[in-house]
């Protein structure tokens, strides 16, 4: 059996859709907010995980709670191994890092992460070189190497 780590950042992209550039920063989340801005990533998540589920009948998802993967991933008929804490509705960088490390503790094959340049940044700085990575574009930035281009 495959262990697929899923991260989602849950603001990803929100300021871009008000015509800021990103939504790095609790400010610019705020203001983002304030234009309307919804969230866009969990959308993706579960555009993407329905395709992961067609092609791998036989995967273990290991996911944060709530809004970071668990879910996107209880949408797409997983029943997730969900890890670690948040703090529904306030999470940071950090507690992408954190997933990021709990993930590769727990020996997941691949971490699939939805999210922009600043998440991609996140994921790659806790993963290294020790564990594959593949970006599902949530952002406004979207110029790292790890995104799928089709």
């Amino acid at each position: 059996m495959s262990r697929l780590g899923l991260v989602v950042n849950p603001i990803a992209g929100m300021g871009g859709r008000v015509g800021l550039k990103g939504t790095d920063g609790s400010d610019v989340l705020e203001r983002a907010r304030k234009l309307g801005a919804i969230p866009v990533s969990p959308a993706r998540a579960v555009e993407a995980l329905l395709v992961v589920r067609e092609l791998c009948d036989d995967l273990e998802v290991i996911t944060y709670p709530g809004e970071m993967g668990e879910e996107a991933a209880v949408a797409c008929d997983f029943a997730p191994k969900v890890i670690g804490s948040i703090e529904e509705g306030n999470t940071t960088g950090e507690d992408t890092k954190r997933a990021v490390g709990d993930m590769i503790d727990a020996k997941v094959d691949l971490v699939l992460f939805v999210g922009g340049d600043g998440t991609a940044r996140d994921v790659c700085e806790v993963a290294g070189s020790g564990v594959p990575v593949l970006g599902v574009p949530a952002g406004v930035k979207v110029y790292s190497a790890v995104f799928g281009n089709t």
